[in-house]
């Protein structure tokens, strides 16, 4: 029987509940941190974290796919913090997004081959991230919007041996923008397409539903985690309205691939000198996925039992390690 790496510690599958596959507990540009008149306040930030994830649990949610990475505002101890006074599981992960964001520490290891990289996933996915016994639950990769660079090939090479040895899933940043480049590498390293989940499919800026059909029928994991982001508030180009998230979720039901999909609203908890979010308000967050996604649902004729079955049976499929 697998199992799932939480921050806590692992857990059976069982023990997942609803779950969002596609969040942020913290989220921040390369940098952030070395910012001279940054305003982080780390009680502040907690707080408001903390009561996000308490209303997220009210609502029924019971386990956070964090997707923040390497270098971008991940931070164990407090997510560690955060999951046990919230009563939700926090799911972390090893990994980077696309080049733009990795430090060139990390590139100039990466000079001549791809076996940094792959030693480093599985070391956190097997001993521990940094100076603590956290397992990450999976491996998360990105790539450019107009190419596959070559560091980012090498990524999502090394994440595809992690995986395929470790028997984790592998989440990509970007693969609505280059999915047959990325499908092309996963399967050159012989990684089952059943353990690869293919994030923003549901973005305006690469809308394409053909692609995301072809994913599915592929047997990868489709990812619909824009929840929430027009209304109340998002401005970014790639937002989507949920009046058309519920539309297009139907459409993949009725083509028989329920079985494929994971819903997500892709929001931060708390951004790090970012304009996305004010400090310590936040605009949408995941709580917002979990009151307004069912009630789209049922207007398109989604009972509210395929949403839990959604947030539930799926997640559990795609994160259990063996």
């Amino acid at each position: 029987m697998g199992h799932i790496n939480t921050v806590l510690g692992p857990i059976s599958p069982s023990e997942l509940g609803p779950t969002s596959s596609h969040e942020h507990v913290f989220w921040g540009p390369p940098g952030w941190e070395f910012d001279p008149e940054w305003w982080f306040h780390t009680p502040k930030v907690f707080e408001k974290c903390l009561n996000d994830l308490k209303e997220y649990r009210a609502l029924g949610g019971k386990t956070f796919v964090d997707c923040t990475g390497i270098g971008l505002g991940r931070d164990l101890h407090l997510y560690r913090m955060l999951s046990k006074h919230s009563g939700v599981n926090i799911i972390t992960a090893t990994g980077f997004w696309a080049e733009t964001g990795i430090y060139n520490h990390f590139r100039d290891k990466d000079a001549h081959d791809i076996d940094f990289l792959q030693e480093l996933f599985e070391r956190e996915l097997t001993q521990g991230i940094g100076n603590t016994d956290v397992r990450a639950g999976y491996i998360k990769v990105g790539n450019s919007i107009f190419s596959v660079t070559k560091f980012e090939e090498h990524l999502h090479r090394a994440a595809a041996r992690a995986a395929k040895k470790r028997g984790c899933a592998v989440m990509t940043h970007g693969g609505q923008w280059q999915p047959w480049e990325l499908i092309r590498i996963f399967k050159e390293e012989k990684l089952d397409l059943s353990r690869v989940i293919f994030s923003h499919c549901d973005n305006l800026d690469s809308w394409d539903y053909d692609r995301n059909l072809r994913l599915a029928r592929l047997g990868a994991w489709v990812a619909y985690d824009s929840w929430g982001y027009i209304e109340p508030w998002y401005w970014g180009h790639y937002g989507r309205s949920d009046e058309m998230g519920a539309d297009i979720t139907k459409a993949l039901i009725d083509d028989g691939y329920g079985n494929r999909l994971l819903l997500a609203s892709g929001a931060n908890l708390f951004s790090f000198g970012w304009q996305r979010s004010s400090p310590y308000v936040g605009k949408n967050t995941v709580c917002t996925h979990m009151r307004n996604t069912p009630g789209q649902l049922r207007r398109v004729g989604i009972k509210e039992d395929m949403f839990w079955k959604l947030m539930i049976d799926n997640p559990k499929e795609v994160f259990m390690t063996d």
